[in-house]
């Protein structure tokens, strides 16, 4: 008997869930469209790649209208279920509110990671292809290598920091290279100032260079003409590159944040651009967990379209807290985790209270 209750309500929720998630998204085509109307005509393209510089942006447009159509259809389906006394008939079957409850929570935790997977195996994909066809096709660009890199600082394991005055990652070779190892009180131990490196056999040679070292109170110099230094990090290690957050997944978006600390360099926006991805999967459940008490109705005193309005206005609220608390993390406020997932905490808490309050 619950099966069949489960098929009826999911079959309901999955047709409104499609017909809005479309509908959203042909809206968001139409609209970017228009708004790059004069950009296309300006670099005189052709129908086809409009096309498909459209279409490669249409994965991302597709996630973000994810949340708000989740939403939709949840107000939709099961507010007309509720309408038509259909959750009073379930009632009466013996079915438990907490069964359709647990269904669509289900369903939201489904889309949240539908959502992920998008995001990690299709949007850095189609982000990356659409940025060359707007060089390449419509700006009739070429895609320019960056393999020069100034006045590169590295911070090392052990105390060592690493100056680059010059890194060339075509040919793999450094120029006007410092190297500078501490002791445990911070104080300069060793200095080595090279000409120039190069990339032997998984580590950094200097050439044409001297090293002093700093000991009681002496100090030893010693020139050399070549000398292994033992550092295997790599040249594109060393290059640090800023891709687009929606280009990278999880992998690449860990490794970029090691790069940032090797430097020394604030790893703040990708923490919580990072964190962010992963929240995304409870932004679906929130949305549900908001969207259930006021689309079945606290009883039948409240009219559907002021429960439609207040769930609305709850979930873009949870958005809005989102974006302040994102910001104070950028700018140091909050920590990325606090930041990110704080709203997320505060709604789960709501909507369990909300859950609680319906009519079982």
């Amino acid at each position: 008997m619950i099966k069949i209750f489960y098929k009826y309500i999911f079959k309901n929720f999955i047709k409104i869930f499609i017909f809005t998630t479309t509908i959203f998204s042909v809206v968001v085509t139409i609209s970017q469209l228009l708004g790059k109307i004069n950009f296309y005509m300006e670099n005189k393209t052709t129908f086809n790649i409009i096309i498909i510089h459209i279409l490669t942006n249409a994965p991302e447009w597709f996630v973000q209208a994810l949340p708000i159509a989740t939403l939709l259809a949840l107000l939709f389906s099961l507010g007309n279920l509720a309408k038509k006394n259909e959750i009073t008939a379930m009632k009466a079957a013996g079915i438990n509110m907490w069964c359709i409850i647990s269904l669509f929570i289900t369903i939201g935790f489904i889309i949240g990671i539908a959502d992920l997977a998008c995001r990690e195996f299709i949007v850095t994909k189609t982000t990356v292809y659409n940025r060359r066809i707007n060089i390449e096709k419509i700006k009739k660009e070429k895609i320019s290598v960056h393999t020069d890199f100034y006045n590169q600082i590295i911070t090392l394991k052990n105390n060592v920091r690493l100056t680059v005055g010059h890194l060339d990652i075509k040919i793999n070779t450094m120029k006007n290279i410092v190297f500078e190892k501490y002791n445990k009180n911070f104080e300069l131990k060793r200095l080595v100032l090279a000409e120039k490196a190069d990339w032997e056999n998984g580590s950094w040679v200097l050439k044409n260079g001297v090293i002093r070292d700093s000991e009681s109170n002496f100090l030893n110099e010693v020139y050399f003409k070549k000398y292994n230094s033992n550092i295997n990090v790599t040249p594109k290690d060393i290059a640090l590159k800023s891709p687009p957050y929606n280009s990278m997944n999880i992998i690449d978006f860990n490794k970029y944040i090691s790069q940032l600390k090797i430097f020394g360099q604030s790893a703040i926006k990708a923490k919580i651009a990072l964190n962010a991805r992963f929240s995304s999967i409870f932004s679906h459940i929130i949305v549900m967990m908001i969207g259930i008490p006021f689309a079945i109705g606290f009883g039948r005193r409240i009219s559907m379209i002021f429960n439609f309005t207040i769930a609305l206005s709850a979930t873009f609220m949870y958005w809005a807290i989102q974006a302040v608390t994102t910001s104070f993390g950028k700018n140091l406020i909050l920590s990325p985790f606090i930041a990110t997932w704080m709203p997320s905490f505060i709604f789960l808490s709501i909507g369990v209270y909300l859950l609680i309050k319906v009519k079982k």
